[in-house]
């Protein structure tokens, strides 16, 4: 196996799997860091490209795979790493997508056993914001039924959660009045609950909001879920849960290579969990953007 650099996360849902990995991986090829606040994780990968490494290992949920996505994306794409998943988090969407085994001893075999295929991230762009990421961009009242999902609500209410969710959103739901120019087609003055621009299929603990989604085709989901009422808002989630959700009324959806948003008001986004306050106004699609390794039927 080729020498390897381990970010991990103690704070990850799934931390007590680390010791697992340690035990998994060839410890002789690995520098193990852990994730902190003050970590240059640039700095880190460039330090360890020099000493020959060749992958990076991203051991945690999707919050990690992001900021290491983020990192990774810093460095020429020449010398770039390759990126291995280890799902420790609560939810490791991401990883879900790729179908990378839960277990670690699966998921450290994929390492030894296969070859990384090139995956594409999204970059997103705006006053204050400039980055990536991996699986979702969830904005509008999106982020503020993800704040509402408590861990306890979610291993309670298992797919169930974002009605839960809802619920406790659904007497304060603001509406978005936005212009979306999804590649060469555009909508004006839209009103709206919440946008979904996707790379990966699932959110908020491997709940399937962008089925067509794949980080492979070189095309990002635009997912718009327009305004109404409670009766709606039960209809939706309720189209999600039967594999509907995209043929709704209420549903605009677009596959392109970029969306150019403005919204009145001000619309936040949770980027792979990450509460981002800041509005972006531009997503585009970095195809190919890094290699990575995938479950062996992933995107057979």
């Amino acid at each position: 196996m080729s020498k390897e650099l381990v970010f991990w996360n103690s704070d990850s849902g799934k931390a007590d799997g680390v010791s697992l990995l340690r035990n998994a991986l060839s410890t002789d090829c690995s520098k193990w860091v852990k994730l902190s606040r003050d970590l240059d994780l640039a700095q880190e990968i460039e330090n360890a490209i020099s000493e020959g490494c060749r992958i990076v290992v991203a051991a945690g949920g999707d919050g990690t795979v992001n900021a290491i996505v983020n990192a990774l994306m810093s460095v020429d794409e020449a010398k770039r790493p390759e990126l291995a998943i280890i799902p420790l988090g609560t939810a490791n969407d991401f990883a879900g997508t790729l179908q990378i085994p839960d277990d670690v001893n699966e998921a450290v075999e994929l390492i030894r056993s296969s070859h990384p295929i090139p995956v594409d991230v999204v970059h997103i762009s705006g006053e204050g914001v400039d980055r990536y990421y991996a699986n979702i961009a969830a904005g509008g009242n999106s982020v503020r039924v993800s704040e509402a999902l408590t861990d306890e609500i979610k291993s309670r209410w298992g797919a169930f959660a974002y009605i839960r969710g809802g619920v406790e959103v659904l007497s304060d739901m603001k509406t978005f009045r936005i212009t979306a120019k999804c590649d060469d087609e555009e909508f004006a003055n839209l009103d709206t609950w919440a946008i979904l621009v996707a790379n990966g299929k699932t959110n908020a603990g491997r709940i399937t909001v962008a089925p067509k989604a794949s980080p492979i085709d070189g095309l990002i989901d635009v997912i718009i879920i327009r305004d109404g009422d409670m009766i709606d808002m039960v209809q939706i989630v309720a189209d999600n849960l039967l594999g509907e959700f995209l043929e709704s009324e209420k549903v605009i959806f677009r596959q392109v290579k970029s969306l150019h948003l403005n919204s009145v008001p001000h619309m936040r986004f949770a980027l792979d969990g990450e509460v981002v306050d800041e509005e972006p106004v531009q997503f585009k699609i970095v195809p190919a953007a890094i290699r990575m390794y995938v479950g062996t039927d992933a995107f057979n």
